[in-house]
């Protein structure tokens, strides 16, 4: 399953190692999930993750969390964007994922916050959930 993740579920899952994101960052990791990713997302996702009120949370140093980020970044799947519909949304980093999704024919969008995307997944037929909804889905596809 091709997949774009929403800022927010890298940042639920590098937060939190026992929840649904978490577990999504661990199937990718694993190659059972393909992420898509392209430069301006892979920047979003270093700059908020490397904030220190999230490491501070996560209880991971800088390094670690750029570790997993370079180990991301090394598995995901490139997309160049170039066919651009922006704005598609209230905010410009939603219109990153959403573009990301949309040029890399992504199976999916996780987000922990499906309103922002919604317009736009329905116009563009893109599947929007949240990391625990993947998980059930992924279980049955098994």
């Amino acid at each position: 399953m091709r997949v774009v993740l929403d800022t927010s579920v890298l940042i639920t899952g590098l937060r939190s190692s026992s929840g649904a994101a978490a577990e999504i960052l661990r199937l990718v990791l694993l190659r059972k999930l393909t992420i898509l990713m392209d430069y301006k997302l892979a920047c979003e996702y270093r700059d908020v993750a490397l904030r220190v009120e999230h490491l501070i949370v996560s209880g991971k140093t800088q390094e670690e969390v750029t570790l997993l980020l370079d180990m991301l970044e090394a598995i995901a799947e490139p997309i160049l964007v170039v066919d651009r519909h922006s704005p598609l949304s209230e905010d410009a980093n939603d219109d990153m994922v959403l573009e990301v999704a949309i040029n890399g024919s992504a199976d999916a969008i996780l987000t922990n916050n499906a309103k922002h995307f919604r317009e736009a997944a329905i116009r563009f037929q893109l599947q929007l959930l949240k990391p625990a909804e993947l998980l059930k889905e992924f279980r049955i596809r098994r």
